[in-house]
């Protein structure tokens, strides 16, 4: 009976670890089986390097079975197409994408190849910027009149390079596939001769290697082409012209002058048009008048008063005619108007003056010698405030007040141009003084009795301080007493380049430090300057002026100082 219990025991002891076991090999098993629930999803990551885009995920499982993975590429977000970067499957975890431009940004997502051939759902969509190896292209811009020339430098290896292509675009990054020209370009330089005035281009240059393939781009540059506009005056009964500032006869040997009839201001057209770069036809069969300029077609008709422009049918109210002297007289307004053009008439001189866009090489003012003339670059002090102008070639930009502008070209010792305030624009005519320091100025306003001209002046700013100027490793250290001939002690407290002061009881300086020049704020009393301090090579004496925002830097107070103990950083 003992032996049958025992044996019945063993029985049971058996049967309970049998169980035990299958549920632990249960338990097992199922642990898996949320691992992989856990990997339907693919996570895509990716690399940049010098020469391709790796990109990597995570392997999935799916009910129906994965046999690879497809990768889907576009340059816009959402954009991929449904065919796939490779036509194979992947059957790794891992892809490198060679076929890359450099400067492109990629957007990228992977798809699981299901067994039944079908694709799964798709990973994450990636961001990818490829800038590509860093390129030994260095490209330059420079304006010029009528067209913008680029030229390049390779500081790298260029036995390989067959020749260049040059790429255009009016938005940062945007180049297309093609290039400027069909041919590559042989030397280090393009003259691009197809810009549009007021537009802004953006260059890059990309190099052709001897299998044909390109090389990584160079730098882009930014160009802004100038929108200029010429002037050209006439005043009835005068026989010359102010072209651009340059007077010229309108009719060479004949007197002609321009004339009013019935209230319009008739002139032989052919000097006008052509010192604006266009041309006059004259059919004497039909008595027909063509000018042409930039672009546009006017025609008209001796004693007619019916006219085109651009074979549109028009009336004007005053017919063309033949002068005493042979000159077919034409009616400037209703000429320069149809061509797209601006036309004032000033009636306290009986001066029109005519606004034209400059079109073409021929018909810039000259360039002006560069060894022979001062720049118009600067900060300049005028009767109209504070004018910062920048040069480029012979094309001058500014500012002046809160949104004030000025543009205009140089043609010997002038800038000639226009100006363009919130309620206000009109034409002007600087004229530099001969060591560079100072002009004299005219510009035109819209006055009570018509077109009025007054004074503009103005003279450079000059900063001799800056012979003080050395280029250091590191920020020059102010720090310590220094006693300032006149004035007092002056305490500097330096934190890397950010200093802050006190001179006397009240007076204040703040500012930062590069090299060895202090630029700043001096407050002094209720006063604010602007402060210039150098500390000079032997770190014992300083120089330095201030003054305020509306006084040029040559007419600042002066000083110098002499260090009186040096003082220890905490």
């Amino acid at each position: 009976m003992n032996q049958y219990y025992t044996i019945k025991k063993k029985l049971l002891v058996f049967f309970l670890m049998v169980c035990m076991t299958v549920c632990a090999v249960a338990t097992l098993n199922t642990v898996p089986a949320v691992a992989a629930a856990k990997k339907t999803e693919i996570n895509l990551k990716y690399d940049v390097n010098a020469d391709n885009v790796t990109l990597k995920w995570n392997a999935i499982t799916h009910e129906k079975g994965v046999k690879g993975y497809y990768v889907y590429r576009s340059t816009t977000s959402g954009g991929h197409t449904i065919l796939p970067e490779t036509d194979f499957w992947i059957s790794g975890t891992s892809y490198v994408d060679t076929k890359v431009t450099p400067g492109t940004t990629y957007y990228y997502i992977v798809k699981p190849v299901l067994s039944d051939g079908y694709t799964g759902k798709a990973s994450n969509e990636v961001k990818v910027y490829y800038a590509g190896a860093k390129s030994s292209i260095t490209l330059t811009a420079k304006i010029n009149t009528g067209n913008i020339t680029l030229e390049w430098k390779n500081n790298g290896k260029s036995t390989d390079i067959i020749g260049y292509y040059v790429y255009r675009s009016t938005r940062s990054g945007k180049q297309t596939d093609l290039p400027e020209t069909d041919f590559w370009i042989t030397g280090n330089s393009y003259k691009d001769n197809k810009v549009v005035p007021g537009t802004t281009y953006y260059y890059i240059v990309r190099p052709v290697l001897k299998d044909k393939t390109l090389g990584s781009p160079s730098n882009e540059i930014s160009v802004k082409f100038q929108r200029i506009y010429g002037t050209i005056s006439m005043t009835l009964g005068e026989r010359k012209m102010l072209v651009n500032g340059k007077w010229m006869e309108i009719d060479p040997g004949k007197n002609t002058v321009p004339v009013l009839k019935n209230a319009r201001t008739m002139l032989p057209i052919r000097a006008l048009i052509e010192a604006m770069g266009g041309t006059v036809d004259y059919i004497s069969g039909e008595q027909k008048i063509t000018v042409k300029w930039n672009g546009s077609t006017v025609c008209v008709w001796i004693g007619k008063t019916d006219y085109t422009v651009n074979g549109v049918k028009k009336t004007m109210d005053v017919a063309p005619y033949y002068s005493d002297t042979g000159r077919t007289m034409v009616p400037l307004r209703f000429i320069i108007e149809s061509l797209g053009c601006d036309i004032d008439w000033d009636g306290s001189t009986s001066t029109a003056t005519i606004s034209y866009l400059l079109d073409g090489d021929n018909f810039y003012p000259p360039t002006p010698p560069e060894d022979s003339h001062h720049t118009w670059s600067g900060i300049w002090f005028t009767n109209k405030g504070k004018l910062i102008l920048t040069q480029s070639g012979i094309y001058v930009e500014g500012m002046y007040g809160k949104d004030n502008t000025v543009e205009g070209v140089i043609s010997d010792d002038k800038l000639i141009g226009t100006y363009s305030e919130k309620n206000s624009s009109g034409s002007l005519e600087f004229k530099m003084a001969s060591d560079g320091k100072s002009f004299k100025g005219k510009y035109s306003y819209k006055g009570k009795s018509g077109r009025d001209w007054q004074d503009w002046d103005g003279h450079r700013e000059e900063n001799s301080f800056n012979k003080y100027l050395r280029n250091l490793p590191k920020p020059a250290d102010f720090t310590g007493t220094w006693t300032i001939k006149g004035i007092g002690n002056l305490i500097i407290q330096q934190k890397n380049n950010n200093i802050t002061g006190s001179l006397g009881n009240k007076d204040r300086i703040s500012g930062t430090v590069s090299n060895n020049k202090f630029s700043g704020t001096y407050i002094k009393g209720n006063k604010t300057f602007k402060i210039e301090i150098y500390l000079l090579e032997d770190n014992k004496h300083i120089v330095g002026h201030y003054g305020d925002d509306g006084t040029a830097m040559q007419y600042w107070k002066e000083f110098t100082g002499d260090i009186q103990k040096k003082s220890h950083h905490p």
